[in-house]
């Protein structure tokens, strides 16, 4: 066995025993109330806050998805870094303290609770439930697919991929089932500060380690110059705006994203994370799609699953043992930074919307005994289906985030527009559905190299905005219960320069954001 295996053997137990007693320090803070353990009692705030959310969001798509897609096409996925970016303020200051202020008031925990009571639709909430854990469990597939093909990749097979995704899983369920949500945002923190201080090594030590980035991108000229042009006529154009409108709103609109965002202190945490997090992403998507780019000619040659490793190999190739071992160690704080959050939510979805909704005689205790216990099963579940041949990494979240997109319109509606009814929420959801299976089957063209996500966004927006101008709106309960709380805060904690609306009074028992 090599010094290199040894070293990445010895790197990763000890990251993993870090993981672990993070995991049992905090589940003595988490009681067994479901806020608790669900939304670590809504005291998430400062840089765990910021790495709760942007770890999560940082999957394995990330440093092998989007590497391996970079190394395949080129510039192209630069569309995909800005669309992830651009939305991050209204939504964090605006959508997100809206939702965080309701969830806060009436003790809501999960993204289907908000819209049955948003949109006053039990129907809604079975079909959002269903919806969101069958999106959700293909991305919790890219964190087991990514730890095991990476540990088979940097131990040069001494660890096989079965073994390195069960290692991998076994220390999710530990601390996602010891501590929760308490557990996640703490070993997100650790997790944040790994992935992202490894890549930013990284984009500086590979070049500095092949003649510079100016000289990789003349070899790029030469050798792979498709990589580096961007042809913007329509057929171009089509298919970098459609990753735009995915990762600027497909992102947003996954539950564990939400559920993270209603987990925050204040209004103010959230402001103050949504400013830091573009920042971030352009740090981490940036290094990606760079190391990408200049691996298709350092290790050129490699096909689509090889590919979606190219961070690896280029670490392997490129490095001292030790930052080998570093490179390891930041591929399983991403991979386990959005595992443990997605496998947490499935677990809210499932024990909150299904079970304490139909047995309402559980106690709290046995409510989050639940959920504990759906966590293993689920994880155990999924082990085994990542051990059967499945599409590369960046095809699988894609799939995923393109099914979270149909929730977007209900979300922004919801707390925009008080015409919004459950009967345009139903219909978006449901339609939106049948239009994004029906492009990743391929049952209908793509004109002007327009990809599924733009029909999945113009259909569900358009079925969502018709469909609400021609039905019954919501009760007077409804609006009053969401939209008159929204007010009240808003009439006492005017933007600054803005004049109150006439006749409106501050309230005197609203939250400051």
């Amino acid at each position: 066995m090599s010094s290199t295996v040894v070293v990445t053997a010895v790197a990763a137990a000890a990251y993993f025993l870090i993981m672990l007693a993070i995991g049992r320090a905090s589940s003595r803070g988490t009681s067994t109330s479901k806020e608790s353990y669900f939304v670590a009692n809504r005291e998430l705030r400062g840089f765990p806050l910021f790495a709760a959310v942007f770890g999560t969001n940082m999957t394995a798509f990330v440093m092998l998805g989007l590497a391996g897609q970079t190394y395949r096409i080129g510039l192209g996925t630069w569309g995909m870094l800005i669309g992830a970016s651009v939305l991050t303020l209204p939504v964090h200051f605006y959508f997100g303290y809206r939702c965080w202020l309701v969830a806060r008031r009436k003790k809501i925990t999960s993204p289907v609770e908000f819209y049955r009571l948003r949109y006053d639709s039990n129907a809604l909430g079975i079909l959002a439930f269903v919806f969101m854990v069958a999106w959700t469990l293909p991305v919790v597939l890219t964190g087991i697919i990514g730890g095991g093909r990476v540990f088979n990749a940097v131990t040069d097979g001494a660890i096989p991929f079965w073994l390195g995704g069960l290692i991998l899983v076994a220390v999710v369920a530990y601390y996602t089932v010891a501590g929760g949500m308490r557990a996640t945002a703490w070993t997100n923190t650790v997790q944040t500060v790994l992935f992202l201080g490894f890549l930013l090594i990284a984009v500086i030590w590979v070049p500095a380690a092949s003649g510079g980035p100016v000289e990789l991108f003349n070899q790029l000229n030469v050798e792979a110059p498709e990589l580096i042009s961007r042809n913007w006529d329509m057929a171009g154009f089509g298919p970098a705006l459609s990753w735009f409108i995915l990762f600027s709103s497909g992102n947003f609109a996954t539950p564990y994203i939400w559920i993270r965002m209603v987990s925050a202190q204040s209004g103010r945490s959230l402001r103050r994370m949504g400013t830091v997090y573009p920042i971030a992403v352009l740090a981490t998507w940036g290094s990606a799609i760079l190391l990408g780019m200049w691996g298709a000619v350092l290790a050129p040659g490699l096909n689509e699953e090889e590919s979606d490793s190219i961070v690896f190999i280029l670490s392997s190739q490129l490095f001292p043992t030790g930052l080998v071992a570093v490179g390891l160690v930041g591929l399983l704080a991403i991979v386990m930074s959005s595992m443990d959050a997605q496998t947490l939510t499935i677990s809210n979805l499932f024990t909150v919307d299904v079970v304490q909704r139909y047995r309402k005689h559980l106690d709290e205790r046995s409510v989050v005994r639940y959920a504990r216990v759906f966590v293993l099963a689920m994880l155990a579940i999924l082990y085994v289906i990542s051990l059967q041949p499945l599409p590369a990494v960046f095809d699988l979240a894609t799939f995923a985030f393109t099914g979270f997109m149909t929730y977007f319109p209900m979300m922004v509606g919801g707390v925009l527009w008080r015409r919004a009814t459950k009967a345009g929420a139903v219909s978006s959801l449901v339609i939106g559905q049948v239009v994004a299976l029906a492009g990743y089957f391929e049952l209908y063209g793509h004109p002007f190299g327009l990809e599924t996500p733009f029909w999945v966004a113009i259909v569900s927006w358009g079925v969502f905005i018709v469909v609400s101008l021609f039905t019954a709106p919501p009760s007077d309960d409804v609006v009053e219960t969401f939209h008159g709380e929204w007010d009240r805060v808003w009439a006492q904690h005017p933007p600054a320069g803005r004049p109150l609306a006439p006749g409106s009074e501050p309230a005197p028992a609203a939250e400051a954001p």
